[in-house]
């Protein structure tokens, strides 16, 4: 996801509502619109038949090739699929509720190469080989299991499948695109999504960032890469969007998330609407911007010398900041500052980067509302701790490895916490700033975890393309070795 924020620098209520038999995001503009403006973040549409979740044990090589680790070759295996989760495999009966299946046959064939480079962490047994691959990728956008039978068709044993190879053999083209994302255009503006194992998307168009939907738009699928479009004509600049994905979630259904952008550029407040806008509008750049430079200070990595940051600790407290800039990007443009004196003072005697901690949308700091603990001294116990954490939740501090949005400023760091522009803006200007106290810019990011994933209000890929975007374990639940939600930065859009 690249952004062009850092241009010649160094880059170092959510609720759940169940409404079975609701219509698609095919239905008419009214309907869409009904659903756009929802406080709910997700809908069920259609509940699973199915109460308990299958563990995905069947790994996806490719687009037609599984492996099941530590399951043995004998028995026959269908590839069964429902688009509405209607499929019930009890062992020693018959499936029932499948609307396809698609036989498997065991291959006797070794795994080629590169896949068995690509998945050598996937335990042996049986490889099992699909002869029509379109069809697998059809299943893929609903219920999709592979179930083990006797010679009776009777269940022996049953799997969901971890589809990530799948996924990127099918749409292996979508590496590629470039519009991704919003792109404003002078009869409103256009919109594409990756999301492959959708059954319908549309997206909702805002004149502003907290009133009523103007437009929904179905988009329109493209079989090639998997990724959605369209047009919005009532969408303009300095507007906002979401999108209505309509999707089969295991465990839950066919559900409609009402998600923002993954590719989104900025948001309104606490990140609930994507920003309509292009990172080359001059209406986003601070004046001098198109010529703006970072030091030539560094001819060799070896001779950097980095100084890593806080952006709200660096003038939070600084008297000599005004007071409305205090914690904010704008912090670094008051030059006659304590804390830019001192920057410029150690640039001076050979200081040449700033590292920012992460700076980008993160999701533990409410942007409206946000509270400041009053901890007043005491004796070395835990007092302070205490105090520290009953706040936290509404905290106005926070180191910012919980990433929400990956290619958006944070939003409790601009002036205006509800205008997508102005965060842009402020921080090419804290960029143009330090430039100027003669250091280089660079930041954290953190796209080895989300903040959430599965059903969550802040989850974002994973309610776009569900199990595709987060690492799994042998029985396809997260890791969560990072501390929170694994990425799986080895899949080919998570790369991306």
């Amino acid at each position: 996801m690249k952004q062009n924020y850092f241009r010649r620098t160094t880059n170092l209520c959510g609720c759940l509502l169940i409404a079975a038999g609701a219509a698609s995001a095919h239905a008419g503009p009214g309907a869409l619109r009904e659903a756009c403006d929802a406080p709910q973040f997700a809908a069920t549409l259609v509940p699973v038949t199915a109460a308990a979740p299958v563990p995905a044990r069947v790994i996806a090589l490719s687009q037609a090739l599984f492996q099941w680790p530590a399951v043995p070759s004998q028995g026959h295996f269908v590839l069964a699929s429902s688009a509405k989760g209607a499929l019930v495999a009890r062992a020693g009966e018959p499936l029932s509720g499948a609307d396809e299946t698609l036989a498997l046959s065991v291959s006797a064939d070794p795994v080629p190469p590169a896949l068995a480079r690509r998945f050598r962490f996937v335990g042996a047994g049986a490889v099992l080989q699909a002869d029509d691959p379109a069809r697998v990728t059809r299943a893929l956008r609903g219920q999709a299991l592979v179930v083990r039978e006797d010679d009776h068709g009777r269940v022996l044993d049953v799997a969901a499948l971890q589809a990530a190879g799948a996924l990127d053999d099918a749409y292996a083209s979508a590496a590629t695109l470039d519009d991704l994302g919003v792109t404003p255009v002078a009869t409103g503006a256009r919109f594409a999504v990756w999301a492959p194992t959708a059954q319908s998307v549309a997206v909702c168009v805002f004149r502003s960032a907290e009133g009523a939907s103007a437009e929904a738009v179905p988009l329109v699928r493209d079989d090639a890469t998997g990724a959605w479009r369209g047009q919005a004509h009532a969408a303009r600049r300095g507007g906002y969007y979401l999108y209505l994905v309509d999707v089969f979630v295991p465990g839950t259904g066919l559900v409609r998330n009402r998600v923002t952008d993954p590719y989104a550029i900025s948001l309104n407040a606490d990140s609930r609407r994507g920003f309509i806008g292009a990172l080359a509008d001059p209406a986003l750049a601070p004046p001098g911007w198109q010529h703006d430079a970072a030091p030539s200070t560094v001819r060799r990595s070896v001779d950097m010398a980095i100084y890593e940051l806080h952006l709200r600790d660096f003038s939070a407290g600084d008297a000599s900041v005004p007071a409305a800039h205090r914690g904010k990007y704008l912090a670094f443009t008051d030059a006659a500052s304590l804390g830019m004196r001192h920057l410029r003072a150690l640039a001076q005697a050979g200081l040449t980067d700033v590292h920012l901690l992460p700076v980008f949308d993160l999701a533990s700091v409410p942007e409206r509302g946000c509270t400041t603990p009053r901890v007043a001294g005491g004796p070395a116990d835990e007092t302070q701790q205490a105090a520290v954490a009953a706040g936290a939740p509404t905290d106005c501090f926070n180191w910012g490895y919980d990433p929400f949005h990956y290619g958006a400023p944070e939003g409790s760091y601009a002036s205006d916490v509800d205008d997508g522009a102005a965060r842009v803006r402020e921080f090419r200007a804290m960029v143009q700033g330090l430039h100027r106290a003669g250091l280089r810019v660079g930041m954290d990011v953190v796209y080895n975890h989300t903040v959430a994933a599965g059903q969550d209000a802040r989850s974002v890929l994973d309610r776009v393309v569900p199990g595709y975007y987060q690492r799994l374990d042998a029985q396809g639940a997260i890791e969560h070795s990072t501390c929170c939600d694994n990425t799986a930065t080895e899949n080919l859009m998570m790369g991306k």
